[in-house]
């Protein structure tokens, strides 16, 4: 006996040990380093990590009104809550195995039996017999070396993980949705300049054919001015069906039906941006990005998965049994006379499964490498992301200022160059070229600004930053 025990307590040291022992830890010195490196060489380097939600940074109501009903109406986002509570049942389904299993029984039987060369009185050669049972069946398997727990923790793990991809998910619909918004804030600003631009160029036009028909001008200008005026409508055309497309997916990521007149109630107007604080190491950020929690929580899954497999080699244990009635008549049934009851145990040894077992073992230990090597891949694509993001904040700007300053010497240079050709001492050609510059100088002005705030906001999920506090 003592050996016995000796035996099993071995046996439990050996495959009954900590999770942990499987799963090392999150170890990505190697390929992180202490400092952003993007922030280091600009300077922008900042201890003090902001906490403010950043949805409420842009300071528009109703951006963060279009959120918080994305939230709640988005069916791709309620769809991922329905599997984050399915997993959460997931966790009760595995943890009864823990406890002894019960259900109650009843049962009826009648049977005829021939007795053939049996001398019984009147010569009966046959009888029938009634047996009726009911009872409570009790089924427990002893958890000894530990299996059912790292069951019910492997199924609590990925519930966790399931939790964390669903905070992804909604922090990567809140990004969607602001960048659906600013989009549509530039899209309407490149409207409006291209309502400029084919207003200025139908003057153009105008003015040119009556020149013509004076005398005064050529015919090439005639038909330059004309050729110029119908590609801007086509343009004003292409940009009216891409706003169009823009607010109906909108529309979508807010859960509507996409009839293409969503009333944003903006001031039409993209925001300017405040400088950026960022964490002070790459490894905050780590902590913070939902996506990456779910994928190391994962490998911890598969680290109790390889201890449930090694288990299943050991021997189980079961208890079965529980009280009842028997009776050849359905009202004893209740009768105490006729109750009974039976208890028994069982042992089960796996003795050949074909290598089955042990190539489990090995599948899984495969799987979670595969799953580490998985999370390295993400960290390495979050670490991008955010030098990116970094790079692009100074970039953006500089590149901002200097349109700025285009934009407003190509506006004066298109006036100056209209004012010559009146005048007769300068060509059509320098002067529809001069004004399409300055529209042009323009609309991309504004595709810069809005390609700076969707940077910042990639930097915001890069970082995995809150949109907005959790009560909301």
């Amino acid at each position: 006996m003592k050996k016995t025990l000796l035996i099993l307590f071995l046996l439990n040291l050996q495959f009954g040990c900590s999770p942990s022992s499987y799963t090392n830890e999150r170890s990505l010195d190697k390929i992180a380093p202490n400092r952003w490196s993007t922030a280091t060489s600009s300077g922008n380097q900042n201890s003090d990590y902001n906490q403010t939600y950043w949805i409420e940074q842009f300071e528009d109501p109703n951006l963060t009104k279009a959120v918080k009903k994305a939230w709640v109406s988005n069916p791709n986002l309620l769809a991922m809550a329905e599997r984050v509570l399915a997993s959460g049942e997931g966790v009760i389904v595995a943890g009864a195995n823990l406890f002894p299993s019960a259900k109650a029984d009843l049962s009826g039987s009648r049977s005829k039996r021939n007795l053939i060369g049996f001398n019984f009185p009147n010569g009966e050669t046959s009888f029938t017999s009634e047996s009726f049972n009911s009872g409570i069946n009790l089924s427990w398997e002893l958890d000894l070396w530990g299996k059912l727990r790292d069951y019910r923790k492997s199924a609590k793990t990925r519930f966790k993980g399931t939790e964390e991809e669903f905070e992804a998910t909604r922090l990567s619909l809140a990004g969607q949705i602001a960048k659906a918004w600013f989009g549509i804030i530039e899209s309407e600003g490149q409207l409006r300049i291209a309502r400029n631009t084919t207003a200025t160029y139908s003057q153009n036009q105008a003015f040119i054919q009556d020149r013509f028909e004076k005398g005064l001008a050529s015919a090439l200008d005639n038909d330059l001015a004309q050729a110029t005026l119908s590609s801007a409508r086509a343009s004003l055309a292409r940009r009216n069906r891409t706003h169009q497309i823009m607010i109906r997916n909108l529309e979508l990521l807010l859960g509507d039906y996409p009839a293409g007149i969503a009333d944003r109630n903006h001031s039409g107007e993209l925001p300017s941006l405040s400088p950026s604080s960022i964490p002070p190491t790459p490894a905050q950020a780590l902590e913070r990005r939902p996506d990456l929690k779910a994928s190391w929580l994962e490998v911890e899954a598969l680290g109790l998965d390889i201890g449930i497999s090694q288990k299943n080699l050991l021997p189980s244990f079961s208890i079965i049994g529980g009280p009842g009635s028997r009776s050849g008549e359905f009202e004893n049934l209740l009768d105490e006379r006729f109750r009974i009851w039976d208890i028994s145990g069982a042992i089960s040894q796996p003795l050949f499964q074909a290598g089955r077992l042990r190539a489990q073992v090995r599948k899984s230990k495969a799987l979670q490498n595969a799953a580490k090597e998985n999370y390295k891949a993400a960290a390495l694509q979050a670490f991008a992301e955010v030098e990116n993001a970094l790079s692009g904040e100074q970039l953006f700007k500089d590149e901002e200022a200097e349109l700025e300053l285009a934009t407003k010497a190509s506006e004066s240079a298109a006036k100056r160059s209209w004012e010559r050709y009146q005048r007769g001492v300068e060509g059509i050609f320098v002067t529809l070229d001069a004004q399409r510059r300055a529209f042009e100088a323009e609309s991309r002005l504004l595709s810069v600004r809005k390609e700076r705030i969707f940077n910042r906001i990639n930097l915001y999920l890069a970082l995995g930053l809150n949109a907005l506090p959790e009560s909301q």
